[in-house]
């Protein structure tokens, strides 16, 4: 595109040559107008000249007087229409020259009727083309004519001088004042050079603030001072809206961000405009460019739909997802709403697995419980109703009938001991931590087992004088439900090493046996409520399927982790580790 400069330039030749295009064509009539003038004036000056002539003869005589002073072919035609002169005619003509001749030129009619007349037209005396103009005159009282001529070529090739004149005379004109004018503008023109060459690197992203406008103007109060001084104002209040807007945009990025749902803005166009880490972990995306691409991306109908709906009805929708990735299931609650504007909506993803899991936990954890609890109740039930039916039952089977009873109630017992020490592992309180020796609480346990298996063998390496902070009550049941456990499946006396380490910060403790093993399916369930790895051994030992389940919610109350290694046949290695403080 053509620059300001270029745009005046460019309109000053096209008035150039419209002013040419339309003056052009009036010039040939302009020097006519401009040769009948000076041939009225030139007429009007011989009549004023010869008009006192006393008669037609002295007339004649001052007309020849004059011819040398006329340069150009002049006669006189009486009243009569009969020429009285010409100043050519005769010598040209000679003896065959008659004033008797009547002149019926139209240019000489004109003056008789009006004053004056102009012709052009050829001479076929002379041979050449005229401008004719006949001027009327009184003479005594009569009306005379004088015609005057003038060669045509005179005036074609004055029109043809004017003419290159007047084109030079404007082309100068234009070139001066389009200097004159350029050199005016470009002064003009310097100050705002100067504020776009200032404002242009924020333009093209070469700065993210709009710099200050300062000009080389000798008046900094002139108009383009002002105006420089005026955008340096606006440029200013400006970017402080920029900094308030991207300060307030950063702050609602940082709580979105520290939030623990997803949220996903997507334009009317279903375009997405925002996306915070937690939606993209959710939704299982790692790219850091997805704004400004389509929702559609993220290959989730249900969520899309939802965010369709929400925009035609106006109003907030809800619905559950579930997404599969790999083994894992991850249960949300998805919520959408339209903004108020009508220019998109949001998308709230709350990752609802613990919850969902929590429940179908807790659902498991109750029919479990009944079920554990259904079968000594079941048993004690049908035996105490067998000693009732039938009173005179022999000793033998009255005896067997009262164990299984007793046996069944102690099972039961352990299992609500068991779900009431979960009640109370589940709300730990802080006020119940504080510094114990280890040492001593693992050594307590011990001599619990052995009080009960007294042909096992226990013993206890590494550290000593291990100081824990924590709950000795629940580390104490911790270690009884594992040195028991390794008693209890173990074929023939039980063979126990427990060992106790620092590793930096962490306490680590091993209880190994060598005892029945776990399968290895087992494994990964093993820590699970009312799990057993061998149902019949359990039952025969009144175990609950809840100890080890214990185990790991006082350890993980305790801030540690618990793994295991086991083979069948070979025996079980637990390992927990435990820092020292917290």
């Amino acid at each position: 595109m053509f620059s300001f400069r270029q745009k005046i330039f460019i309109s000053y030749v096209i008035a150039l040559l419209l002013f040419l295009g339309f003056m052009y064509p009036f010039s040939t009539q302009i020097i006519q107008r401009i040769a009948i003038k000076a041939m009225q004036e030139r007429a009007v000056e011989v009549i004023a000249k010869v008009q006192s002539a006393p008669n037609n003869e002295a007339l004649v005589e001052r007309l020849k007087q004059l011819k040398a002073t006329v340069f150009f072919r002049v006669s006189v035609i009486t009243n009569e229409h009969k020429i009285l002169y010409d100043s050519h005619t005769k010598r040209l003509l000679g003896d065959q020259f008659s004033q008797d001749y009547v002149v019926n030129h139209p240019e000489v009619l004109e003056a008789f009727k009006a004053g004056y007349g102009y012709e052009e037209g050829y001479s076929n005396l002379l041979g050449q083309k005229f401008a004719y103009m006949a001027k009327s005159f009184d003479f005594h009282g009569k009306t005379y004519v004088m015609r005057i001529a003038f060669p045509f070529e005179y005036i074609y090739q004055l029109s043809n001088d004017l003419e290159l004149s007047f084109l030079v005379a404007a082309t100068v004109v234009l070139l001066l004042f389009s200097l004159m004018t350029w050199f005016m503008i470009h002064h003009m023109m310097s100050p705002v050079q100067q504020i776009i060459n200032a404002i242009k690197p924020y333009q093209e992203g070469l700065q993210t603030t709009i710099p200050e406008i300062k000009l080389s103007s000798d008046n900094p109060n002139d108009d383009f001072g002002k105006l420089a001084q005026t955008l340096n104002t606006l440029s200013i209040k400006i970017q402080d809206h920029i900094d308030t807007v991207t300060e307030e945009r950063n702050d609602k990025e940082s709580v979105l961000e520290s939030l623990g749902e997803g949220v996903i803005g997507v334009d009317g166009s279903m375009v997405i405009t925002y996306v915070n880490t937690m939606a993209k972990k959710l939704l299982g995306f790692e790219e850091d460019s997805l704004v400004g691409q389509s929702f559609s991306v993220f290959h989730q109908t249900k969520c899309f739909a939802l965010l369709d709906a929400c925009q035609k009805e106006k109003v907030t929708l809800t619905d559950t997802l579930q997404i599969k990735r790999g083994d894992r299931k991850i249960s949300m609650d998805i919520t959408a709403s339209p903004k108020k504007d009508g220019t998109g909506a949001l998308l709230v993803l709350q990752d609802k697995t613990a919850h969902y899991k929590f429940l179908e936990m807790r659902k498991d954890f109750i029919a479990n419980a009944s079920h554990e609890l259904k079968t000594p109740i079941t048993i004690i039930q049908g035996f105490a109703e067998t000693l009732y039916d039938y009173p005179n039952l022999s000793r033998e089977m009255q005896m067997q009938a009262t164990e299984k009873i007793v046996t069944n109630s102690k099972r039961m017992n352990n299992l609500i001991k068991d779900l009431l020490v979960l009640t109370d592992v589940e709300n730990l309180p802080e006020s119940r931590l504080c510094h114990f020796n280890l040492n001593h609480v693992i050594e307590k346990c011990r001599q619990t087992a052995l009080d009960v298996y007294k042909d096992a063998c226990i013993s206890i390496e590494g550290a000593t004088d291990v100081e824990l902070r924590g709950d000795s009550y629940l580390m104490e049941l911790a270690f009884n439900n594992l040195i028991e456990n390794a008693a209890k499946y173990s074929d023939g006396p039980a063979e126990i090493v427990i060992v106790l380490s620092r590793v930096e910060k962490w306490i680590r403790v091993t209880v190994a046996d060598k005892g029945l093993g776990i399968a290895q399916p087992d494994i990964e369930h093993i820590f699970e409520r009312f799990y057993t790895a061998n149902k019949a051994h359990s039952r025969k030992l009144a175990g609950s399927g809840l100890g080890l389940s214990i185990v790991e919610m006082i350890v993980s109350k305790h801030f540690g982790t618990i793994s295991l290694v086991s083979e069948l046949g070979k025996g079980t290695t637990f390992t927990l580790l435990i820092p020292a403080e917290r």
